[in-house]
């Protein structure tokens, strides 16, 4: 009879006795093998066919030791400079990169299209068209998507539903009349590309999307995505600006060439870029992200509670200001954000320490600004009328304090030892679900029930 236990410890005892791994990497590894199990079994398969999928997944024994090799040298950075190993994993690389840069270049071309057909970027007052600000998902998120899909080995459903989703998304939303004042556009503008990254999620996870832990490998590839993104994306201005400075000096005016070629093609390729340092350097990353999350959780934390203080103290109330009660959004969704990256970042193996009470008191913190914010929005309801912005920020409101207060629940259950931290991971990588339908509900629907006003 299969034992899948004795199984993995001789799986063990085999990385312990061929390959270059100390003890704690091997109780590391296993643990990723029992996640990998615990997936495929979750999603119908037998558990001596899990076992063999996994140690297939996790690779043989000399690759596993180089890749910890890798991790744990003295400095993190010299893993930059590491050249993989092995002549496939090169020619992987080398393909990766000839992608990101065939994408970025299809990205930036398809941008301006449009401009051949004399459709030009800005209007009369040389701002960016309602069109193209509509439209920009769908000139670099279906590349990402196509650069996972590539990666991953998609089979042809996979990319025939996720491709088709970006298709019929384009269609659907550009065959939507616009009418002042715009509103429901305004928030298919902001509530689209969420939806359509939840989509490339799904790229990325491939296979194993069905499993929390795939899930929540993407949340934690969003976070590092947006740090990578930010720092990636500066040197692109640094090096417009730079490029200004120096051609200025020579009396040569090249702001068109900068505004209209080199910002579309290097933010294109910025995205293309982040998405390849994230997914080829994951292991660097996962090393300094618990410590960005150890550094900014208790700084948000102090922030929240400083605002409310001063809010208390100055008497201003969102329920009457709406720009007040924008920032209250904003403030909650980027502390949504933290927390799911301190979540992600997490080793599972660790006791409860002084980090994760600091999160369930950010939680707390942030369920407070919450439920004044609903109240806001519900007196703004009763008192000015249902508007297509105000609904849209209840709903979101309501998805925001179901996740914090269920993400607190699990907290305080997980300190009273009533369950494993496993479960928690689960809640909130089944909630990405509530975002995908309401950002599709937003996007979509909305525009049909105020009648595109």
């Amino acid at each position: 009879m299969f034992d899948l236990e004795t199984q993995i410890h001789s799986w063990s005892d085999h990385l312990r006795a061929y390959g270059n791994l100390s003890d704690s990497d091997i109780y590391e590894l296993e643990n990723h093998l029992r996640d990998e199990i615990e997936d495929l079994i979750a999603a119908g398969l037998t558990p001596d066919e899990s076992l063999l999928i996994s140690v297939k997944r996790l690779g043989n024994v000399e690759a596993i030791s180089h890749e910890f090799a890798k991790v744990n040298t003295e400095n993190l950075w010299k893993h930059l400079l590491v050249e993989p190993i092995d002549s496939p994993a090169k020619q992987q690389n080398r393909r990766d990169i000839a992608l990101v840069v065939i994408f970025a270049l299809l990205a930036g071309t398809l941008f301006k299209i449009p401009e051949l057909f004399g459709f030009g970027l800005l209007d009369q007052d040389g701002e960016l068209k309602i069109f193209f600000i509509k439209n920009l998902s769908f000139f670099i998120l279906p590349f990402i998507a196509a650069f996972f899909l590539i990666k991953r080995k998609a089979e042809l459903k996979t990319w025939s539903t996720i491709l088709g989703i970006f298709i019929l998304a384009a269609l659907i939303i550009n065959a939507y009349p616009s009418f002042d004042p715009h509103h429901t556009e305004y928030l298919t503008i902001f509530h689209l590309p969420l939806f359509l990254w939840l989509v490339v999620g799904a790229a990325y996870i491939g296979r194993e999307w069905r499993g929390s832990q795939g899930r929540m490998n993407f949340i934690r590839f969003t976070g590092e995505a947006f740090i990578y993104g930010v720092l990636v994306m500066a040197g692109v201005m640094v090096l417009c600006a730079f490029t200004a400075v120096i051609f200025e000096a020579i009396q040569i005016d090249v702001e068109n060439f900068l505004s209209e070629y080199l910002l579309i093609y290097g933010g294109c390729a910025a995205a293309m870029i982040t998405v390849y340092l994230v997914e080829a350097k994951k292991s660097v990353v996962e090393n300094f992200a618990p410590i960005l999350a150890k550094i900014f959780s208790p700084l948000f934390l102090i922030t929240m509670v400083a605002f409310l203080i001063v809010m208390i103290i100055t008497g201003n109330s969102p329920f009457m200001e709406r720009d007040f009660l924008i920032g209250f959004d904003l403030m909650l969704a980027l502390v949504l954000g933290l927390v799911l990256y301190v979540i992600s970042a997490r080793d599972i193996r660790q006791p409860a320490n002084l980090f994760d009470y600091l999160n369930l008191t950010l939680i707390l913190t942030a369920l407070v600004i919450d439920g004044i914010a609903l109240s806001a929005i519900l007196f703004r309801l009763s008192a000015f009328g249902i508007t297509p912005n105000k609904l849209a920020a209840l709903g979101e409101n309501l998805a925001l304090l179901g996740n914090l207060a269920g993400l607190a629940w699990l907290y305080i259950g997980y300190f009273k030892r009533k369950f494993d931290f496993t479960k928690l991971i689960k809640w909130q990588t089944d909630y990405l679900y509530v975002y995908f339908s309401w950002t599709a509900i937003v996007a979509f629907i909305f525009p049909i029930i105020f009648r595109f006003s």
